[in-house]
This record gives structure tokens, C-alpha cells and sequence, in this order.
């Protein structure tokens, strides 16, 4: 949500800085990046545990259930699972009723994942062909795992050959499809749900939905608010698996998505505390709700959007490294895995959101040209001078504020 007093403010620090500072002055960020820089003067509980009347009103069931549906489709792009193009397509696509699923709860459910995918309202808005080129792209991944490698499982891969190197499974340039369905799905999914959807401007900024918060006005036959509602939605993309302990998420258990590689980001010297920072913005965001302070929930949307944002920028060049390194050593299993995911956070950065301009980091077009370099030629097989992932990484580091090498650690 952004407040004009804050645009005011912010249009004012600008004209300032170049009217005092010289060329060679960088001008420093106008948005609010951590928990810390923000005054609050309501309590904050230490865990995401929100009660009116002695009844909570978090509720977040629908996000537990996409991610349960990601989880079993992941595995069904395993070279044994048996599945064909149709049956992954249509758990992909779920419909209440279909045997898609390994539970009746699963299968019974009127949610699916591909419906969510590239869906937020501020990014994709009524755009329905930028929605389905989306969609399709993550469908294309699915496809290609069954139709280009699986059938070439017991074959030894090489450059133009899908097939099998050591332990992994990959396309004629490299890729493993599984790979890049998953961490694309972090962004086209999560993040895109998280920051330009459940925290987006269209929700966020509502004025019915502010004026109901306000006069504590419940959605019928609930105990929560249509603000708290869409506020808990965006924090089960991040912490809704089933595995997670939802009210106080230490440990990623058995998470495959963000919530992971937040913990992972998290485990580097060099980005300590993020993991700590996103759960706090999250606790501080809902309590302001609950406070109808809406400034803090402003500034603390905004330490979201930076601090998730960057997760995403960290592991696309985290892996870009790690690819660059395994290659340069001759093991391209495991390099070829590390660019694979490489691969799927850059396609994810296009669902970012960057709080000081209120658009992605990288654009669509931005974020295909990467891509297109990655694939170019041979694909994988062709960077083991590992000049373009360096190319690639220090652009991705320049758009933020860590260098290639803090995150290639």
C-alpha cells in the first residue's frame, strides 16, 4: 500500500538528494528494508497466533492445500513415477473429483495449483494472455520432462542428447525440467501470490476492505476480516505446508518452496537474520491489521517485498556460482543440477517485486533473455568458461544489494 504521504516524501528526499549531493553520490533507498526501522506502538505476539473472542482468526487451509498439490506433482516428474503427459497435466489443472491425487481430501478439493500461476492482480491484472503464456510455460516443463527425457532414461546425456549423467536426468541442453518446474513455481506461485496479490496494491489499498478492517466488519460465518483474511493467505504460501509449524516456522521440515531457500539464504554469514526479518514483517504486517495502523503495515509490506525479493535474487546466483565452479572441475552432474535451479530462480526474479519502483525487479523481457543466453547453443553444456554465468550473475547482484561473490557462497 503506498501512502501519499509517503510518495510526498519520498519525491521530496529525491529532489533534495541531487540538488546536495554530486554526480558520484549514490542516493540511498527510499523504502523501509527491515523490521527494525519501523515504530510500532501496539504489541506484536511472538508467534503468528491471532484470536478474536478467544477464537483464531488465521486461516490459510486453501495455501496448505496448492502446496500439498505442488509437492505430489513434483513427484510425479520423477523418470519412474509412470505418469503421462495428460495425468500430470490434469493434477497440474485439478478439478474437484479427479483421482489426480494420493488423498481423497486432495482429489475432493475444488483448488488447483495451475489456476494460481501467474494470477495476481497487480501483476497480471485482466491480462488473461500474459496469465496463460505463463501457465504455459510451467506446463511446458511438465511436458518436456515426460516426453524428452524420461523416454531417453537409460541413455548417457551429452550436448543435443537428453538422457541420464550420474544421479540426474536432463535435457539435450542440460536442463533438468523438474528443476526449473520448482523454482519457477517459487516465483510464478508464491511470490507472485505473496507480493502482487495478497499484498498487493489492488487488495492492500481496497478502501472497502480497509473500512470493513476498520469496523471490524467479519466475512459471514468467519471469525476474521476480509483485510486479516488476504494477509493470512499470502503468509500460508510461505509457511502453509503441511510439514511447517505454521505459528512459529523455525525449520523448513519437509517444505519444498520459499520457505526453504529462505532458511537456506538464511544459513549464509552474509545474509544472517533474513529468515528472522521476513517472519517478523509478517507477525508486525498482521498485528497492524489487527491495530488498523495501516501505516505500519505499509512499511512492513515493504520490508516483504525487499527481503523475499532478494531471496530470490540470492539463489539465482548462488547456483549460478555453484554451476560455474562444479563445471570448471569437470562435474557436470552436479553442475548441470546447480545451473537447473539456477535456471528456475531467474525465471522466477519476473514475479519479484521491487518496493522503491513497485515493479518486478527484472521485467519479463529482461528475465527471457537470461534465459535465452543459458540456452543458447548447446545450452549447459557450452558454459563451462563459465563467462555468461558470471555475465549473468553480476547483473542479477546489480539490481540488489549484495555482490556475486557474498552469494555465491
Amino acid at each position: 500500500m503506498k501512502r501519499n504521504v509517503r510518495n510526498t516524501s519520498l519525491l521530496f528526499a529525491i529532489v533534495t538528494t541531487l540538488l546536495s549531493c554530486s554526480e558520484d553520490d549514490k542516493i540511498t533507498n527510499a523504502f523501509v528494508d527491515s523490521v527494525n526501522d519501523i515504530d510500532v506502538a501496539f504489541q506484536v505476539p511472538s508467534t503468528y497466533v491471532y484470536e478474536r473472542n478467544d477464537v483464531s482468526t488465521v486461516s490459510y487451509a486453501r495455501q496448505t492445500t496448492r502446496l500439498s498439490m505442488a509437492k505430489e506433482i513434483l513427484g510425479f516428474l520423477s523418470v519412474d513415477s509412470d505418469k503421462s503427459v495428460e495425468e500430470i497435466e490434469a493434477a497440474f489443472a485439478h478439478v474437484a473429483g479427479a483421482d489426480d491425487f494420493s488423498t481423497n481430501e486432495l482429489n475432493e478439493s475444488s483448488k488447483s495449483v495451475k489456476s494460481k500461476v501467474a494470477a495476481s492482480d497487480d501483476l497480471f491484472g485482466s491480462d488473461a494472455l500474459a496469465k496463460e503464456a505463463k501457465q504455459k510455460e510451467l506446463s511446458d516443463f511438465l511436458k518436456k520432462q515426460v516426453t524428452e527425457v524420461v523416454p531417453n532414461g537409460e541413455i548417457e546425456a551429452a550436448a543435443g542428447v537428453a538422457g541420464f549423467i550420474g544421479s540426474r536426468y536432463v535435457s539435450a541442453k542440460g536442463l533438468e525440467y523438474n528443476q526449473a518446474f520448482n523454482k519457477g513455481l517459487i516465483g510464478a506461485l508464491i511470490v507472485d501470490q505473496v507480493l502482487n496479490n495478497y499484498l498487493g496494491n489492488n487488495r492492500i489499498s481496497n478502501e472497502a476492505y480497509i473500512a470493513d478492517n476498520t469496523s471490524e466488519t467479519l466475512v459471514s460465518g468467519k471469525s476474521y476480516t476480509t483485510y486479516e483474511h488476504h494477509f493470512d493467505e499470502a503468509y500460508g504460501y510461505v509457511y502453509g505446508d503441511a510439514s511447517v509449524n505454521g505459528e512459529s516456522p523455525v525449520t523448513t521440515e519437509e517444505d519444498k518452496f520459499l520457505f526453504k531457500y529462505i532458511a537456506k539464504v538464511n544459513g549464509d554469514s552474509d545474509f544472517s537474520g533474513i529468515q528472522d526479518q521476513i517472519f517478523k514483517a509478517f507477525k508486525l504486517g498482521r498485528a497492524a491489521v489487527v491495530a488498523k495502523e495501516y501505516d505500519v503495515l505499509s512499511d512492513a509490506i515493504e520490508v516483504l517485498q525487499y527481503q523475499i525479493s532478494k531471496v530470490i535474487g540470492v539463489r539465482a546466483v548462488h547456483y549460478l556460482q555453484a554451476g560455474k565452479r562444479d563445471l570448471a572441475g569437470e562435474a557436470y552432474a552436479s553442475g548441470f543440477h546447480g545451473l537447473s535451479e539456477g535456471y528456475g530462480f531467474i525465471y522466477s526474479l519476473q514475479f519479484t517485486r521491487n518496493p522503491e519502483t513497485d515493479a518486478p525487479y527484472f521485467t519479463f523481457s529482461e528475465v527471457n533473455a537470461m534465459i535465452a543466453k543459458l540456452e543458447n547453443g548447446d545450452g549447459f553444456w557450452g558454459l563451462t568458461d563459465g563467462v555468461v554465468l558470471d555475465e549473468i550473475s553480476d547483473e542479477i547482484s546489480a539490481k540488489f544489494d549484495f555482490t556475486t561473490a557474498q552469494a555465491a557462497e
